[in-house]
């Protein structure tokens, strides 16, 4: 055993005692846009699925999440659900240094079409289309409900 692997032993074995763990879903940045925590959860239908996820605005200026796509599906839609009702959203303002948090209950992403059937350990791509900026590609793992849940950050 190197002397790397024998240091890192005690500070993942304190990790876990604590509870911690590395957050699971997938993350990406491009300008003042960050995407963390990008999770699919296993779909019980085979023609569809959730995409949660959490975009940050570290910039200076309003950013607009347009929409979205993945080769995975043959379209994306953005809801939220209001009064537990789930309703399309044509786009969703991200204000100066702020986030917006697409989580269950709330807003999220509807793939609808899929290509494949998705299964645990799958992993998605999604692409986030913002005005001005562009494009942010990130890869959402598949994974049950529960885990897919349990890191998003909640208000």
């Amino acid at each position: 055993m190197g002397i790397a692997t024998r240091n890192a032993i005690p500070a993942l074995l304190a990790a876990l005692a604590a509870g911690c763990h590395a957050a699971r879903g997938g993350s990406a940045a491009s300008g003042t846009v960050t995407i963390t925590h990008a999770v699919i959860p296993a779909a019980p239908a085979d023609a569809e699925a959730s995409a949660f996820l959490v975009v940050e605005n570290h910039g200076s200026a309003e950013v607009v999440l347009l929409g979205a796509s993945s080769p995975d599906a043959e379209s994306i839609q953005m809801h939220r659900v209001i009064g537990g009702q789930m309703q399309p959203v044509p786009q969703v303002s991200i204000a100066a240094g702020s986030d917006v948090r697409f989580v269950p209950g709330g807003y999220h992403l509807m793939l609808a079409g899929l290509r494949h059937p998705l299964a645990i350990g799958d992993t998605i791509t999604l692409e986030l289309h913002f005005e001005p900026g562009g494009a942010v590609t990130v890869r959402a793992p598949v994974l049950n409900y529960t885990d897919a849940v349990s890191d998003l950050p909640s208000r």
